[in-house]
């Protein structure tokens, strides 16, 4: 039997038999890899394992909610995407839309009377206002064309604060904050879906067909209702999944999630965008 030729891994010095060192996973490359071809292989073979891995991924994440928390919490990764990476893919998409304004708020929304916002968002704008010696329109165009650059990537903040609720709403279930942070991203990754992807282009092609439909768009129509009812059943899937409780149990608990997650974005999200909006500007 003939053995296997040792070989110097080129990163850590360490000696190794096989294809792979290891000591660091450093691949053993020879002259053939030199080879103009070998790109065009290692092209192709990242395609093919992406289309396995994202299509593996979204058919599960569509037709199963749960079920990619639970596995990767059990140890089952491998074909699967990673959690983060998976939601920050979701987020890329949502940025492509620059007209999808999503959980974004116009200024003159933050300062008006009849809004819940003003008690801080009118102080810090009147500070804003003295200190760039400008009037209160000129602050609201800068606001609302810088607000647009923010307000995407810190959605990535709802992802702790839902783990946080997931985690005492769920408390008897004794899981790691591991475990609540991965559903957590699930979570997200589903809200970001419905309700910044899916119900803008819907209502992009809906309103190119018939332009009144887009009445049944607006902030609190018949398509928010549906959004949300879509949205809160799937998370009550996803909990029934991942927590193993009662039909009954993950009712009440999915209501009180949504109080708690609904609150945390009207309070905590918007009011952390105001703030990083207006130290910026």
């Amino acid at each position: 039997m003939s053995s296997q030729a040792s070989h110097t891994c080129k990163n850590c010095q360490h000696e190794f038999v096989g294809k792979y060192c290891n000591n660091c996973g450093e691949k053993y490359y020879d002259e053939g890899h030199k080879k103009v071809s070998h790109l065009f292989e290692e092209v192709i073979h990242f395609f093919t394992h992406f289309e396995g891995s994202f299509f593996t991924t979204l058919r599960t994440f569509v037709t199963s909610p749960g079920k990619l928390s639970l596995d990767y919490c059990n140890g089952i990764r491998k074909k699967y995407f990673k959690p983060i990476p998976f939601f920050l893919l979701f987020v890329v998409m949502y940025l492509l839309f620059p007209k999808f304004e999503g959980l974004n708020m116009r200024f003159s929304t933050y300062v008006n009377r009849d809004y819940n916002t003003g008690w801080y968002a009118r102080p810090a704008a009147r500070q804003k206002i003295a200190a760039l010696k400008i009037d209160a329109n000129e602050l609201a165009r800068r606001y609302d064309k810088k607000s647009a650059f923010f307000a995407k990537p810190l959605l990535f903040l709802l992802i702790p604060l839902t783990a946080l609720f997931l985690s005492l709403v769920f408390y008897n279930k004794k899981k790691y904050f591991f475990d609540h942070f991965v559903l957590a991203t699930e979570v997200n990754t589903f809200f970001i879906g419905i309700n910044f992807l899916l119900l803008p282009l819907l209502m992009i092609a809906s309103t190119t067909i018939y332009k009144p439909s887009a009445q049944f768009f607006y902030d609190g129509g018949p398509a928010m209702i549906i959004s949300f009812l879509v949205f809160l059943s799937i998370t009550i899937l996803m909990f029934k999944r991942f927590y193993q409780q009662s039909w009954i149990i993950t009712l009440l608990k999915a209501a009180v999630f949504g109080i708690l997650m609904s609150e945390a974005i009207h309070y905590i999200y918007k009011m952390v965008l105001y703030y990083t909006v207006m130290l910026f500007l």
